[in-house]
Order: C-alpha cells, then structure tokens, then sequence
C-alpha cells in the first residue's frame, strides 16, 4: 500500500475552566448509555445564534477517570451545503467507530453544526466552529473538560478545522485567535479550491460549480483572490503534480506558504487512494506544505478507499491510525 508519512498530529483545542454555574435546561443527559458507549450525552446545546437561527452542538461525555476529560470537537461534511452534527446518524459509517475508541480512551467528543453554505458564504462557517470552541472552551469546568483538546473534520469539516488549525494564533483572520490548539485531523477535506486545481482536475468541473462555488458566492477564475483565502495551501500557477514528482523536475517554490505560516498545530491527513471528490494530490502537497514549514504533519494513503472510506477491513487501520496520533499528541 502506498504510504506518505510525515510527522504525526491531531488538532486539540484549549478549553479555559471557569468555575461551576448553574446548570441551563439543555444540560439533562439525553438519556442511559446507549449512544455509541458514551456515559452522557448532553444533546442540541446552543453555542450561538445567527440571523438564520440557532446553532447547536451535542456533547458525548465517557465515563470520569478523577482527571479533567481530554475533548475531540468533531465538524462534519457534506459539500459546505448539506450534512448534519450527528455523529451516530450512521454507525456503520467509520466515524461512529473512531468516536466509540476516543470514548473507550477516556476522551469526550463534541460535534458542531455550522452554518451551511446555502444561508452564509465562506468565512461564515469556519467563525461558526471557532465560536463553538469558544462557547466549550468558557464551560469546560461545568462538564470537567480538561483545557486541551483536538479538532477532527471529515470532507467539508476537513476543510474547515485544517483552516481552523491555521487561523488560531492570528485574530486579525475570521475564526481566528484561538488559544491551546494542539492537533488537527483532517479526513479527505480539500486543502486548494483555486482555479489552478480546477484546471488540474476537469473531472472535478461539476463539484466545483455546485460545492465550491457554493462556498466562496462565485467561481474560483472569477474570484481568485477568495478561492485562496478559502485554501490551506496549493500551487502558485497551473502546476503538474505527475512533473513535480519527477526526479529533477521538482520547481522551486512548488509548495508555497498560501496561507501557512509555520506557527500551525500538529496534523494528521488521512485519505483514500481512489477518492473521486477530492484529489490525493492536495493532500500530500498539503503536507507537504506543512512541513516545509517547519509544521509536524503526517498523512495516510488508503489504497483503494473513496471520499468518506465506506465500510470495510481498512476502518481499522484508520481508526487506530487516529487513536495512536490522538493517544501521541492529546
């Protein structure tokens, strides 16, 4: 199997005690233990409200240990337009899985709505997430969440927490700011949503139209100066990844620093070999990018797996793979 290694990491995020308050109305468990093994589960907590309405998150909580519970905040996909925070809608899909091992670890898990792209525009969505981090980081006291914790997105929510994890020590930036990100884990999101990487990929004409250019409020050629704020990281100019790949062909500069600054957490990339939504090129030149940077970074081929893995004997290969980075870093 294909494999590219770089340094490990997992994006962890610090929550802020603040001394007990007396508990709102939403902070009833929503019943016995029975979602996904978690002790609580403190379900539809409001952590803002927008013109469009409330934006919620559920807490999944495991069993106390006499130590402040570590917490993974989950962001889910779906193109930016679609998709919902439950993370055990589906618990063969391997998500459910991963969440079931960090509780089995003695880590809490949170997983967030955000604004879709049919109601606000990219930055609306990655600000939605860092509020929700904020909101968790002011009452991390009141579920004994310990300071730290870790951010995991899978497609559109990849996306999302990889550019949280880049943003978090400049405020001047939307969802900028935040303080004690440790880790990002980044499921198959998309990293370049420039012109240049629709150029590179014809094939991916459709989603760009519908996804992309749902996201920005235009066409990346239209908007260039958008589409690169929106990515992580990509090419200065059409590129070849088969060239640069070459011995002897490699161009100066190839992985430019777009939007990285070299202060970034610790990530960990995993995606499939056969992804048919977002290229494995952008991932490795994502990492790669990181670590030319001086960032820990680390990514994971799965040979033969399509965006979003599907079911099947690889789940626990990436399951531990993100259980041991978790484990390493958090």
């Amino acid at each position: 199997m294909a494999r590219r290694v770089l340094a490990p990491g997992l994006v962890l995020v610090v929550l802020v005690a603040t001394g007990c308050s007396r508990p709102e109305a939403d902070d009833v468990p929503a019943g016995p233990v029975r979602d996904l093994g978690a002790q609580q589960v403190f379900r539809h907590q409001v952590y803002a409200q927008r013109d469009t309405g409330a934006l919620r998150l559920d807490l999944f909580v495991p069993p106390r240990r006499g130590v402040a519970t570590p917490l993974v905040v989950y962001v889910h996909g779906g193109g930016w337009d679609a998709g919902v925070r439950t993370l055990d809608a589906d618990a063969s899909a391997p998500e459910a899985p991963a969440a079931q091992r960090l509780w089995e670890r003695g880590y809490a898990v949170a997983t967030v709505d955000y604004r879709l792209s049919g109601v606000a525009r990219s930055p609306a969505q990655v600000v939605d997430v860092a509020d929700a981090v904020r909101w968790l980081q002011a009452r991390s006291a009141r579920w004994g969440l310990d300071p730290d914790r870790a951010l995991w997105g899978a497609s559109a929510g990849g996306h999302l927490v990889s550019q949280l994890g880049m943003v978090a020590g400049d405020p001047a930036e939307p969802g900028g700011g935040l303080t004690g990100i440790r880790a990002v884990v980044d499921w198959f999101g998309p990293s370049d949503l420039s012109a240049e990487a629709q150029h590179e990929h014809p094939r991916l004409q459709d989603y760009v139209r519908r996804a992309v250019a749902g996201l920005l409020g235009c066409l990346p050629v239209d908007c260039p100066d958008v589409a690169d704020a929106a990515s992580s990281a990509g090419a200065c100019g059409w590129w070849s990844p088969s060239a640069h790949r070459r011995p002897g062909l490699r161009r100066p500069g190839r992985y430019p620093v777009r939007n990285v600054s070299g202060d970034e957490p610790p990530f960990l990339i995993q995606q499939g070999t056969a992804d048919s939504l977002v290229p494995l090129d952008q991932s490795l030149d994502f990492a790669e990018t990181l670590r030319s940077s001086g960032v820990t970074a680390e990514v994971h081929p799965y040979q033969g797996l399509d965006h979003g893995f599907g079911v099947g004997p690889q789940t626990a290969l990436v399951v531990d793979t993100l259980d041991i980075f978790v484990r390493t870093h958090v």
